[in-house]
């Protein structure tokens, strides 16, 4: 049984690849160009502005891709028992396989790009030290945390259509709200403290810790990001448990 879930989750993230890049030239490439064209937007625009930031390319570059392999994240796992109707509806396969096989699609992808980042960060003047093994780690929790806010807009949006376009209009919101392109200094104190509940701003502050400042994650916002990331997974845990059984009367 476990072999074939095995096998089954295998063919899936091998179909959702060959999706993903079908026709493409460059393939696995586009996960390294993509972060790649808002890095030089953002360095032409803001570099001069903030001017304050050490090294201002690396701090964009460490947030940047994490961003982009959230919100790609969860814009598939938002769909992914929409566009997988067919195969829910005609296969006698678990459910869950089919978001997992989307994270782990986009995984494969962010990892494949950030491999490529990684000699950009050395030439941007990375710190290569044995810290820089903290990010393995905050991978995987970042990946988990991801994981349960898609399965939550997923699961949500086989019932309400409406939580997917809601999603797709709060996502550029998102990304401004969150301090990539930025640090949260700039922000007046009054309105900075707002910005702290936003859970996408404690892990990128453990990111740069490691990848922008080459020291180890900072403990405050690393238990915040392990508390957020557990309350995350239950809700998420709850909300996929009590939906999944009107899956197929509302595909």
């Amino acid at each position: 049984m476990k072999n074939t879930k095995g096998y089954t989750l295998y063919f899936l993230v091998y179909k959702n690849l060959q999706l993903k890049y079908k026709h493409s030239l460059l393939g696995f490439v586009w996960s390294f160009i993509h972060p790649l064209f808002y890095l030089l937007i953002f360095n032409f625009v803001f570099s001069k502005a903030f001017s304050e930031i050490e090294n201002y390319s690396l701090f964009v570059l460490s947030g940047l891709i994490f961003w982009v392999y959230f919100s790609g994240s969860c814009n598939q796992l938002s769909q992914t028992f929409i566009k997988n109707t067919h195969l829910i509806k005609s296969l006698q396969v678990k459910k869950i396989l089919y978001p997992i096989s989307e994270q782990l699609t986009e995984l494969v992808s962010f990892l494949a790009g950030f491999i490529l980042f990684i000699g950009l960060m050395v030439y941007l003047n990375l710190n290569v030290n044995i810290t820089i093994l903290y990010i393995i780690p905050i991978i995987i929790l970042f990946s988990i945390f991801t994981f349960s806010v898609g399965l939550i807009l997923g699961s949500l949006n086989v019932f309400f259509r409406d939580i997917g376009i809601l999603w797709n209009t709060l996502n550029p919101a998102l990304f401004y709200l969150t301090p990539i392109a930025y640090a949260i200094d700039i922000i007046p104190q009054e309105y900075s403290y707002y910005f702290k509940f936003n859970p996408l701003y404690h892990f990128l502050y453990i990111i740069r810790n490691v990848l922008h400042q080459g020291c180890a994650p900072e403990f405050y916002h690393s238990i915040f990001c392990l508390v957020i990331t557990f309350i995350t997974v239950l809700i998420s845990i709850f909300i996929y448990r009590k939906t999944k059984n009107g899956f197929i009367s509302n595909l």
